[in-house]
């Protein structure tokens, strides 16, 4: 086209001579001029013609470059922007653990999409611009730049929807790891809560107790606390799965950290389950040690009743010798059972001694004293009475005369002893050995010393016969006597040195056993430490101080060693020592507990020690690799810091590409580093403790981030650098090109200086010239390209070298170009002189014409000259260079004129021609002076156009920048009415900005359609494109300004509309609520059609709500999107389904909007109102209902018959196939004949007899006909069978017959337990055991209601008796339960009895809160002391209970009592049941269950303490004690069974606490 507009310019020279030719032709021949005339005329009509056609051509090319560089200019940074996003969502996501890091994932998802929305219409108009432009091709396949478009397109495409797919498979991934994250973490925070608290519980037990009623209460309340505990199982195995997954799902870095919760939440159920298994087993072995102590001190209490009896049942001394020698046989062997009995009783005393130090409650170490006082006291007492008959025995065997053979008898045992004492060895080792021996040594000596009195009483006798007798008789008998008393003596001696040896033996045998235990207690500690330690340190400081402290504990282990081999060295010398009868022995098993604990600790120390010196080598291996590459980094940071831009210039750019592909390279050999530094980060954060996981973790993902920024930046220097070495290429090639050629050029112009003198060699050289210049034209373009690429270059050099480089380059190729240009003016203006001084005037006249006509066009008026600042400069340098050729050719011009004029003057031939071609060329020659001036003023007016343009269009393409980036980066509208008519103001404030701008931009446009309209062809495309640029631009903003306003506007109004119906809402509540009040406070209408109606209005009432609940629902969730949610909300209820929410009760079916903090008070305000006006309404749907239910119940009982009740119930019963004895029994729990009007009521409710609860009141009120409260079987069958006359007793004797009866009818044995009846008050009981059956005849007498059995010296009730004797309910007996499970009646515990001491002085006080062997005795024995029934004056339930509603491991409240509260049965009956129950309070449950452990203690002391020698006063005290507990529990009864309550599910053993302050919680042991 450039070749084409130079052609035409050429030939207009032609043109115009042809119009100037014609013409005159035409005159000089007007017969010929028509044909001239036509031939001229279609000559100009055709250049015309094709002038015009390459006007629109050019157009028309201008129209499609413009829009194609737009295309081109868009689509390629929307392509690099969208492979940008593409390649980075491409990348795996690293997916987080944590719940936070995810939603900020989530976030960073959404901003991508958000991204991709403001992309969007830049991507639809290019998309249609792309489309619009392969429509005017030929098409794809035969147009290759419409293939490009169509590829890029594609492409586009391509992109756009790989980033829509990969963001909303990213969002699903991130949401579905977010819930698995949020179900993790929350439910294992709430596990951990659990266990933490379960440990607390567990920690807080008290140790076991004394007695085995109280060990046995401390292990159900243990194994309900483990039932419930194992009820966690379930769910911890559920968060191990969810672990699991999240380990799956989420990162390699995040992996350890989920792995390391993991192992904390099961090192914490494996501490409790250990925990758990110690209690358990501290009880068991508590429970067996109380078991057998109690056992054996009831045996010896048995067997010394036995022995008193059997003591004082002997006959009385006899008279004559036989009888005396059987007695003292009879006594012999007596005194040998006494002598095993009394070793048993050492060990009792012993093992008391043992119990005494474990006991450190002042309470419990009485309960242990008090019997063991008394059996010593009692001991001593048969002692005494053994030694007393003895003496009797001894003085009648000496009476009779018969004193050789007492001194014999004497002096045999005296002999025998001796020898027992001889016989015995010396013993090594086991303190316990020692202690058995010492305890026979002692029997053996209180023998000795009770014989002191039988050696005195024989000496006495012996020398009252060597007083009468003489001679032989006497020395013998001196000598015998002598004989004795050595003999006496000797005995006393060794005795007394046997004690010394046992004590010494004993106490180095304690000392010893005592150094083994203070170390075995010392590396128990040391394993415990051990076993407690933290995870190793991740920081080389951390594992250092860890490994410290550790050698310090390893040192002080070392520091035992000496300890260790002597305590070993000398149990092994006590073991060869010992005796080989003990093969077990304590020594024996302490030796080897010592070793094996020493061997354990060892290695623990060893092993630890090793692992924390492994944790240092790493930690300080990992700290060293990370400060290096830190350092590497820092340095790799600084050299891109301090790196040059790229340079501009070819071999500059080339040497620092050489440099960057060095630093390439070393960044990519350090990749390695960084995953190496990962691995061992990742292996230390699973290792390390908490706080220094956090730090590693932190360190890692610093360095990781420095890392990749050092990569991004090392990439995007190498992209900047190759980046500038091909536009340094394109331009060195295109000025080097240049260069060479123009001095090419320059030396051809150089080596043609010579000029011919023949005119036609002239003409040739002339001619040469000429395409020379034509040639030199066609380079104009390339010098015009290669001068403006390095300006560009030059203006976008960042460098000062660059810049002085570029400037040299260019003034090179400009020196270059001037001077090539200048010779070839210089030639032929050489050339032209040449001809005119060769005689060729004419031609070098024609040659300056034709020139002239040659540059005239250029010069012309109407040649545009306008354009961008670039054209305008360069089309003043081509004038400035035209200027200098015109200035050169004015001397030819004037040579010219002077050799014409010449020629005038000097030819004679006509020389009009000459003066018409000089004067044309006079006019020729002004005119091109005057379009040159012309022209430069012009030049010089565009100039300044061009820069005004050039600096509006930059100052709006900078502001509109500013104007993207601020619409852009808005973010997230607020919830605040007032905030966002902030932001509307702020924005308008923005239109008004953009407003005042659009007359910058119209005025810019002006400008820019000014210039185009006189713009030369080269730039229209240039100036169309910034036109374009600035108008697209400014609409874009235009239109995102108005969306942004459009979304203020729109969720103003969301708000505004929300505001009202949130204030419409609030004025219905508030009506609704004023409506319920008032309706509620109207009296209910006894009438069941108003009540009908009352409730179908409430009915509407209801629906209308439920109409408005979704508007609330909408209000409250707008305001609410950004409130914050609790941290345990809704997860715990979603993912522990067993367990209720901690602390809250279940809530009622109602919709419930969560109280979470919002911005608007009003917003809290419709919640809270809300639920209220909820509740409200169905509280008064509620009482509507009951109202309606209580109407109809009372019409169908206005017609009640009791006897029409009762034939209905005996039929039913009848057609159930059930007895009523059985029914009674199954609701009388505690087997005492009585039940409570509530149990009467609830137990034929919940037996599905259709009756209801209006009926059952009166007919329990026809049941209780004496109205106190229980009704009797007697009551009960004499209700439902009124013809029978109900066998009452009414005696004494027949009330113990009836009780007898009524506890035997308990055993369940095929061959059942057997009482006869002998005489008044007299049974005989059959006892059966495994040596055989017995019979023992018992008196039986009742007090105040209860029975009791005569047993000893002392009474015992019935039912403990039997408890005691009865197989069925002996057999069996374990450690938790005395009875089989089948026995006892359905809900009723079976306690354990403590052992009862006997003795005078006891304390009946306290009898009426005393337990019993089983549940009905002390129920009995209460009820009696009262004509009504009554509950002790400090009931078990009085102390604070609170429901326990919440979770089912949540602590419970301390009470009084260390007993368990067994409370209500019935965990789901009604809050009127629960009610009843409580007011109730069965004051036989209340008195079974001891009210305090001095209370129990007391009355265990009380219940069944017997003596040798009990009087009438014990009952009278005892009858005493019992009224007085009636009153005081009379009194108090009623208010404390309505003050009873529902115990926590979990009891908590507390401290005890005196009977008289039951609601003060002890302090924790």
């Amino acid at each position: 086209m450039r070749q084409l507009r130079e052609s035409i310019a050429e030939h207009k020279p032609h043109i115009d001579k042809l119009l100037k030719i014609g013409p005159q032709l035409k005159d000089l021949n007007p017969e010929e001029g028509e044909m001239v005339q036509e031939k001229y005329s279609r000559a100009e009509a055709l250049y015309a013609k094709i002038k015009e056609e390459v006007c629109q051509r050019a157009l028309a090319l201008d129209e499609a470059f413009s829009q194609s560089t737009q295309f081109h200019d868009k689509i390629e940074p929307m392509l690099e922007t969208l492979e940008g996003l593409s390649s980075r969502l491409r990348l795996p996501p690293l997916i987080p653990a944590e719940v936070d890091k995810i939603r900020e994932c989530i976030s960073e998802n959404k901003n991508s999409t958000v991204e991709l929305e403001k992309l969007q219409p830049s991507f639809e108009a290019l998309k249609r611009r792309g489309e619009e432009l392969i429509a005017r091709s030929q098409g794809a396949d035969k147009d290759l730049a419409a293939k490009v478009i169509q590829d890029k397109l594609d492409q586009m495409v391509f992109f756009w929807e790989d980033i829509k797919a990969r963001t909303e498979e990213r969002e699903m991934k991130f949401l579905d790891v977010l819930e698995l994250a949020e179900k993790f973490w929350y439910d294992m925070a709430a596990l951990l809560t659990t266990i933490k608290d379960t440990q607390d519980i567990v920690h807080d037990l008290e140790s076991p107790g004394i007695d085995p009623s109280i060990i046995k209460q401390q292990v159900e309340a243990a194994e309900t606390i483990k039932e419930e505990t194992d009820g966690l199982h379930e769910e911890l195995e559920f968060i191990r799965l969810l672990g699991t997954d999240l380990i799956f799902a989420c990162g390699e870095t995040e992996k350890p950290e989920v792995k390391k919760s993991i192992d904390e939440m099961n090192n914490a159920w494996e501490n409790l389950n250990k925990t758990w298994k110690e209690r358990l087993e501290k009880l068991e072995e508590a429970m067996q040690s109380a078991v057998q102590y109690q056992d054996t001190l009831q045996a010896m209490f048995d067997w010394l009743d036995n022995a008193v009896i059997k003591l004082c049942n002997m006959s009385p001394v006899g008279t004559d010798l036989s009888t005396v020698k059987e007695q003292m046989n009879e006594m012999k062997e007596f005194k040998m059972e006494v002598y095993q009995q009394q070793i048993e009783m050492e060990k009792l005393n012993h093992q008391g001694e043992l119990m005494l130090k474990k006991a450190t409650d002042e309470t419990d170490r009485d309960i242990i004293k008090e019997p063991l006082t008394e059996l010593k006291h009692l001991w001593e007492n048969l002692g005494e009475k053994i030694a007393h008959r003895q003496h009797k025995l001894e003085a009648a065997l000496l009476a009779l005369g018969q004193f050789q053979h007492a001194l014999a008898e004497l002096m045999a045992w005296l002999t025998h002893t001796e020898e027992l004492l001889d016989a015995q060895k010396p013993i090594n080792g086991d303190p316990k050995v020692i202690e058995v021996e010492l305890a026979k040594h002692h029997v053996l000596k209180n023998d000795v010393l009770a014989h002191q009195a039988t050696v005195e009483t024989v000496n006495k006798a012996g020398n009252e016969l060597l007083e009468s007798s003489a001679g032989d008789d006497a020395s013998s008998l001196r000598n015998r006597l002598e004989k004795l008393n050595s003999c006496w003596e000797s005995v006393l001696q060794k005795t007394e040195e046997r004690e010394q040896q046992l004590q010494s033996t004993l106490q180095q045998a304690q000392g010893f056993h005592g150094e083994i235990e203070d170390f075995l207690l010392w590396l128990t500690r040391m394993e415990s430490q051990l076993s407690a330690s933290k995870p190793t340190g991740g920081l080389p400081e951390t594992a250092r101080e860890q490994l410290n402290a550790h050698m310090e504990l390893y040192s002080q282990l070392k520091a035992k060693e000496d300890v260790y081999s002597q305590l070993l060295a000398k149990g092994r010398l006590m073991l060869l020592n010992r005796d080989d009868s003990g093969s077990s022995s304590k020594t024996e098993q302490s030796v080897a507990l010592l070793e094996q604990k020493w061997c354990l600790v060892s290695t623990k120390m060893e092993e630890r020690k090793a692992k924390l010196e492994e944790a240092l080598a790493l930690a300080t291996d990992f700290q060293n690799s990370l400060q290096d590459f830190i350092n590497w980094l820092t340095l790799a940071e600084q050299s891109l810091n301090v790196a040059p831009p790229p340079s501009l210039i070819l071999a500059a750019v080339l040497a620092q590409i050489d440099e960057h592909k060095v630093f390439a390279n070393e960044v990519n050999a350090h990749r390695d580093r960084i995953i190496e530094l990962d691995q061992s980060g990742n292996q230390l954060k699973f290792l390390s403790q908490k706080q220094d996981v956090v730090l590693i973790k932190n360190l890692l993902v610093s360095v990781q981030s420095r890392w990749e920024k050092v990569v991004q930046r090392s990439v995007e220097r190498g992209r900047a650098l190759d980046d500038a070495r091909k536009r340094a290429k394109q331009f060195h090639e295109a000025w080097k090109k240049l260069i060479d050629w123009l001095e090419d050029a320059e030396n051809h112009l150089d080596s043609e200086l010579e000029i011919s003198n023949d005119p036609d060699k002239i003409k040739l050289q002339l001619s040469k010239h000429k395409e020379f210049q034509k040639t030199l034209g066609g380079k104009q373009p390339v010098y015009d390209t290669t001068i403006r690429t390095g300006r560009a270059l030059k203006e976008k050099a960042l460098l000062s070298d660059d810049t002085q480089k570029l400037d040299n380059l260019l003034g090179e190729v400009r020196d270059k170009w001037d001077t090539v240009c200048g010779k070839s003016v210089e030639r032929q203006h050489k050339l032209e002189e040449a001809l005119l001084f060769s005689g060729q005037f004419m031609d070098a006249l024609q040659a300056l014409v034709d020139w002239l006509y040659k540059v005239e066009p250029q010069l012309a008026e109407d040649q545009p000259v306008h354009g961008d600042l670039d054209l305008v400069m360069n089309l003043m340098d081509a004038h400035k260079v035209f200027q200098k050729e015109l200035g050169k050719r004015t001397g030819t011009v004037q040579v010219l004129k002077r050799s014409g004029r010449e020629l005038i003057d000097n030819s004679r031939d006509d020389t009009t021609w000459v003066k018409v071609q000089l004067q044309e060329l006079s006019n020729r020659w002004d005119t091109v002076c005057k379009l040159s001036v012309s022209k430069q003023t012009r030049l010089e007016q565009a100039l300044k156009q061009a820069e005004e343009f050039r600096t509006a269009v930059h100052m709006l393409l900078e502001w509109l920048s500013e104007a993207e980036q601020s619409l852009r980066f808005r973010g997230a509208l607020p919830d605040d009415a007032e905030a966002l008519q902030a932001l509307i103001d702020a924005h308008k404030e923005f239109m008004k900005k953009v407003e005042e701008k659009r007359v910058d931009v119209n005025a810019a446009v002006a400008m820019g359609e000014v210039i185009l309209g006189a713009c030369h062809p080269d730039c229209i495309t240039t100036i169309k494109h910034w036109i374009t640029i600035i108008r697209a631009r400014f609409e874009e903003v235009l239109t995102w300004a108005k969306q942004h306003q459009q979304r203020l506007e729109s969720a103003l109004s969301e708000l505004v509309a929300n505001a009202e119906l949130l204030e419409e809402l609030l004025a219905w509540i508030q009506w609704a609520e004023t409506t319920l009040i008032q309706r509620d406070q109207d009296p209910m209408p006894q009438n069941i059609d108003q009540v009908k109606a009352l409730i179908s209005e409430h009915q509407s009432f209801m629906e209308e709500m439920t109409r408005k609940q979704p508007d609330v629902d909408r209000v409250t969730k707008t305001y609410k999107r950004k409130a914050t949610e609790p941290p345990h909300g809704p997860f715990i209820d979603k993912s522990r389904s067993n367990r209720k929410c901690l602390g809250q009760a279940a809530p009622p079916s109602m919709p419930i909007i969560s109280q979470s903090e919002t911005k608007n008070p009003r917003i809290n305000q419709l919640s809270a109102r809300w639920q209220q006006v909820w509740l409200l309404a169905l509280e008064r749907q509620r009482k509507l209902n009951d109202a309606l239910d209580r109407l109809e119940e009372l019409k169908e009982f206005a017609n009640f018959d009791f006897d029409v009740w009762r034939k209905k119930y005996m039929r039913w019963m009848n057609h159930k196939k059930s007895r009523v004895m059985d029914f009674f029994r199954r609701i009388d729990k505690d087997q005492d004949g009585k039940i409570t009007r509530q149990e009467f009521i609830d137990g034929i409710l919940a037996s599905k007899f259709p009756t209801t609860k209006l009926e059952m009141t009166a007919v329990a009120d026809i049941f209780d006909r004496d109205g106190d409260g229980y009704i009797d079987y007697y009551e009960f069958v004499a209700a439902l069978h009124p013809n029978k006359d109900a066998y009452r007793p009414t005696t004494d004797a027949d009330k113990i017959e009836d009780e007898v009866t009524r506890q035997v009818a308990q055993c369940k044995c095929a061959k059942r337990f057997q009482v006869e009846q002998i005489g008044e008050n007299k049974y005989r009981f059959f006892l059966g055991n495994q040596f055989g059956d017995s019979q023992q005849l018992r008196l039986v007498r009742i007090l105040r209601s209860t029975v009791m059995v005569r047993v000893g010296g002392g009474w015992m009730a019935l039912d403990e008796f039997l408890v005691k004797n009865d197989p069925c309910r002996a057999r069996g007996r374990t450690n938790l339960e005395l009875r089989e499970k089948f026995i006892l009646p359905e809900g009723a515990s079976q306690g354990m009895t403590p052992f009862r001491s006997r003795g005078r002085r006891s304390k009946p006080s306290s009898r009426a809160a005393s337990p019993t062997r089983s549940s009905s005795s002390a129920s009995q024995s209460n009820h009696s002391c009262a004509s009504m029934p009554s509950s002790p004056a400090t009931p078990a339930s009085g102390a604070k209970v609170t429901p326990s509603a919440g979770s089912k491991l949540k602590r419970p409240t301390f009470h009084s009592s260390r007993t368990s509260l067994a409370g209500d049965t019935s965990n789901s009956s009604s809050p009127a049941s629960t009610g009843a129950k409580a007011t109730r309070a069965d004051p036989k449950k209340a008195a079974s269950r001891p009210t305090s452990r001095a209370g129990s203690r007391a009355g265990s002391r009380a219940s069944s303490r017997r003596g040798s020698d009990a009087s009438d006063l014990d009952v009278l005290e005892t009858q005493s004690a019992c009224s007085d507990t009636s009153e005081s529990s009379a009194a108090g009864g009623q208010g404390s069974r309505r003050a009873a309550a529902k115990p926590s599910k979990i009891p908590t053993m507390s401290k005890k606490t005196p009977a008289a302050t039951p609601k003060t919680p002890g302090p924790k042991r």
